[in-house]
């Protein structure tokens, strides 16, 4: 961490007012800025771009490359861990498309001039988070900005048959999430520095904060690859829960799918539902941001022992938590809420 002129030690997250993904732009806003851009048609020279988490681009009959880039602000004060966290975000977009080959990452940097010193250890974090994935660090490109940010332009390779988008979802399809829920609160918490507000905080559940951070990241440093390698074969439609929360990410494979999303069971870090409340954040209805979040795939019903035997050899933590309708839009079904602990 850096240091003010006092020597003492300067909050990462004391920079910004958004933290992790809910510093992205609202899902309506962002319809509308492509809307009114002139960016909502497809391209003939993609398989898959605009509206997807990463686009997608036939090189050979045998060979795609999929690329995106996402960059977030602090959701943690540690800056080797924001590395890592934001390392994990970003490769996310391209495996949840199911390419994981041949990863790639330019780097994304922004830092105030008085947390230079952080850069090294983000870096760090972030190299050692894509080693863990058979990726690499590349490139990248480092500014000086107010709020700092951090995460990187990622690229894949696959099998052009082997990607997947968020339109393949049909119904009768089961849904399935590969993270539980709940970063947003439990960092939330870590950032509360009023004494008076710390023991309300404290009070307001009945697991320790340490415990809830640790789980939150470590989920949120968990790459989403080996989830992808299980699914891939066997899923219709994919993505992964960040900024737009569970509900929010849901309704984007209802849309681009033309089907209905019933939701019925809602895996969450155990202690954040009651963290949620006392914030508003809307973990316990799916509207909680999510940072690093896991994939959610829908899978036929034909595979669904198959796939859940692959997450299981995989040792990939996983939950069915809801069904596709032949509806439209996306409803909560009297959700059960699962407190899950590592």
């Amino acid at each position: 961490m850096g240091t003010d002129g006092d020597d003492e030690t300067t909050r990462l997250t004391e920079y910004t007012e958004l933290h992790g993904c809910s510093c992205k732009v609202g899902q309506s806003d962002l319809d509308s800025l492509l809307a009114d851009a002139g960016l909502t048609g497809e391209n003939d020279a993609l398989l898959f771009g605009i509206g997807e988490d990463a686009a997608g681009r036939k090189l050979t009959d045998d060979l795609a490359l999929v690329s995106t880039v996402d960059f977030f602000t602090p959701i943690v004060d540690d800056p080797y861990d924001f590395g890592r966290i934001a390392a994990c975000n970003a490769a996310s977009d391209a495996f949840a498309t199911g390419a994981v080959e041949n990863v790639d990452c330019l780097v994304v940097l922004g830092l105030p001039r008085e947390l230079t010193e952080s850069a090294a250890p983000i870096l760090a974090g972030m190299a050692d988070a894509l080693d863990a994935m058979d990726g690499v660090i590349a490139g990248g490109h480092t500014i000086m900005s107010p709020w700092p940010f951090a995460g990187g332009a990622i690229s894949a390779i696959a099998r052009p048959e082997a990607l997947l988008t968020s339109q393949g979802a049909s119904p009768g399809d089961r849904l399935y999430l590969t993270k539980p829920l709940g970063t947003q609160p439990a960092m939330g918490a870590t950032r509360v520095t009023d004494d008076q507000f710390v023991e309300t905080v404290t009070d307001a559940t009945d697991r320790p904060l340490d415990q809830i951070e640790s789980d939150a990241i470590e989920w949120m440093t968990t790459p989403n690859r080996d989830a992808a390698l299980a699914c891939r074969e066997y899923a219709t439609a994919a993505t992964d829960i960040t900024g737009f929360g569970l509900v929010g990410q849901s309704r984007v494979v209802a849309d681009r799918s033309t089907v209905g999303i019933e939701l019925t069971h809602l895996p969450v870090i155990a202690g954040t539902p009651a963290l949620s409340a006392l914030f508003g954040y809307g973990l316990t209805v799916g509207e909680s941001a999510e940072t690093s979040g896991g994939l959610f795939v829908s899978v036929p019903p034909t595979a669904t022992d198959a796939v859940e035997s692959a997450l299981d050899d995989a040792d990939v933590f996983y939950r069915a938590v809801g069904r596709v309708t032949a509806g439209r839009g996306v409803s909560l079904v009297d959700p059960t809420i699962e407190e899950v602990s590592r």
